[in-house]
C-alpha cells in the first residue's frame, strides 16, 4: 500500500517536472520565432533551467521504473 502511494506520488512529481520542462522550452522557441534579442543571462538562465529539468526527470524515470537485469 506504502509502495504505490509512493509511486503514484513521483508519477505526479514527473508530471509536474514534464509540465514545467515544456514552459521552458516553449518560451526559448518564442524568442527564437520572433527573433527577439536577449542578453547572455537569461538565455544562461534558460539553458541551465531546461537542463537541471532534464536531469530530475530522468531521475524520477529511474526510480518509478528501474533498469531490470535478468
Amino acid at each position: 500500500m506504502a509502495n504505490t502511494t509512493s509511486i503514484n506520488n513521483l508519477q505526479i512529481k514527473l508530471c509536474e517536472l514534464k509540465l514545467e520542462e515544456r514552459r521552458v522550452k516553449s518560451d526559448i522557441n518564442k524568442l527564437v520565432k520572433n527573433k527577439q534579442m536577449i542578453d547572455f543571462y537569461q538565455a544562461q538562465k534558460l539553458n541551465s533551467q531546461k537542463n537541471n529539468l532534464k536531469t530530475k526527470i530522468q531521475r524520477l524515470e529511474t526510480l518509478i521504473n528501474p533498469n531490470i537485469i535478468a
